[in-house]
């Protein structure tokens, strides 16, 4: 009687154990494949993002956490799309699926079967608090939380007013059209919050320069994506089935693959550099310091005082950094433009209009990177003359006091 006792519990251990193993794998499976996308889609679109720039050699440069967090941020908008649509219009369709499609009402009624006991208004309130972070964490340059974190309590106050409904009112009068009412004052009130915090996002400009060719692919694929989903394959039989099958992943593939290169053309130059993107036009300036060994090899241009002791660059953004290379731009590097037409080059290089010349700095060659934080640096003292300090510029490198340095 113990041996069939100890028999059924270790047959029960088992099975447990692979139960757990059964559901842990699918999850990990999942994750590596998602993390797999998310660098494949990221890598894709630095490299096409750099070609602009006439920076190519950076496509050996495999291995970077860089194009995991590019990657996610292009993936994120379609995901939490499809994720949204798949999760609150997947209730019981009003309209049968083979009814004939003659009104607007039959046809949204086919689309779009909400999920029960969900209100619209509650919907909205959870999708503009996951626009709001997105466009966030995407755009908005460094601070931007800091410095609003009240008005983002205040956003968080019309959902959890909005979930504790039912609590004080009860289930019998939750569908009420006075408390419906209140639904929908809680969703301006949220819209008006959200308006308030991505005020300083610029997003006139990105629209101006064509990121609105990304959101129309994503509603597209989104679009697609749930009709796919939504209804199976119809055929007569396994080959017919198979042709609608290819149909579908070719139309899905290819607007995939158009709103990963649209992301990069068109979005990633609005993501500042500071959080990884192509922006530079809120990026802090550098100066590059070179060893005396290789003073005659560094382009005039790109100095600041070719007699200088230390040899230092002018005012350079960074571009791109590989484990060999450092590829940077002048600051100021406007073309043909007048100061009083483009008083942030950077801003050009964003749109498009003009790209800068860039230059491909060996490591080897280099002493010292001072990134001038708006900090005040202190000059090395010339032979027989005293040091001086000047706010947020450099023009000797190796004694500063509150700029930060990279070797």
């Amino acid at each position: 009687m113990a041996e069939e006792a100890d028999h059924t519990i270790s047959g029960a251990t088992t099975r447990q154990g692979v139960d757990a193993k059964a559901h842990v794998e699918p999850i990990l499976k999942i994750v590596v494949a998602s993390i797999g996308l998310a660098y494949g889609t990221g890598f894709v679109v630095v490299l096409t993002f750099l070609n602009a720039y006439g920076i190519r050699e950076v496509g050996g440069d495999f291995f970077k956490l860089k194009y995991v967090y590019v990657g996610a941020l292009c993936l994120a908008c379609p995901a939490a799309m499809v994720g949204i649509l798949l999760a609150l219009f997947s209730g019981r369709h009003r309209i049968s699926v083979s009814a004939p499609a003659s009104t607007f009402g039959h046809v949204f009624g086919r689309l779009f079967a909400p999920a029960e006991n969900v209100p619209l208004p509650l919907i909205l309130v959870v999708v503009n608090l996951i626009v709001v972070f997105y466009c966030v964490i995407a755009f908005a340059h460094p601070g931007l939380f800091a410095a609003k974190q009240t008005l983002f309590n205040c956003l968080y106050l019309p959902l959890v007013a909005m979930l504790g409904l039912r609590l004080i009112v009860g289930e019998p009068g939750l569908w009420s059209r006075r408390l419906n009412a209140i639904r929908w004052v809680l969703v301006a009130i949220s819209i008006w919050i959200s308006v308030v915090i991505l005020a300083d996002i610029d997003f006139a400009s990105m629209f101006k320069e064509r990121a609105h060719n990304y959101l129309i692919l994503q509603i597209l694929f989104v679009i697609f994506m749930y009709r796919f989903t939504k209804w199976p394959l119809l055929g007569s039989d396994g080959r017919e089935r198979a042709a609608r099958l290819l149909v579908r992943i070719m139309v899905l593939g290819s607007l995939f693959v158009l709103g990963v290169f649209s992301f990069a053309h068109t979005v990633f130059n609005h993501i500042p550099a500071e959080k990884g993107g192509g922006d530079f036009s809120h990026a802090s300036d550098s100066q590059v310091c070179f060893s005396e060994a290789f003073r005659t090899s560094i382009p005039a241009t790109l100095l600041q005082d070719v007699n200088a002791k230390p040899l230092c660059t002018q005012p350079v953004k960074i571009i791109e950094e590989t484990a060999t290379d450092i590829y940077v731009a002048r600051s100021s590097d406007r073309g043909n433009r007048a100061q009083r037409v483009a008083p942030n080059p950077a801003a050009l290089w964003r749109s498009g209009a003009y790209y800068p010349v860039v230059f491909d700095l060996n490591r080897s060659a280099i002493s010292a990177i001072v990134i001038l934080n708006r900090g005040t640096i202190e000059l090395a003292p010339a032979p027989g003359g005293s040091g001086k300090a000047i706010p947020g510029k450099a023009v000797s490198a190796p004694a500063f006091n509150s700029s930060k340095t990279v070797h």
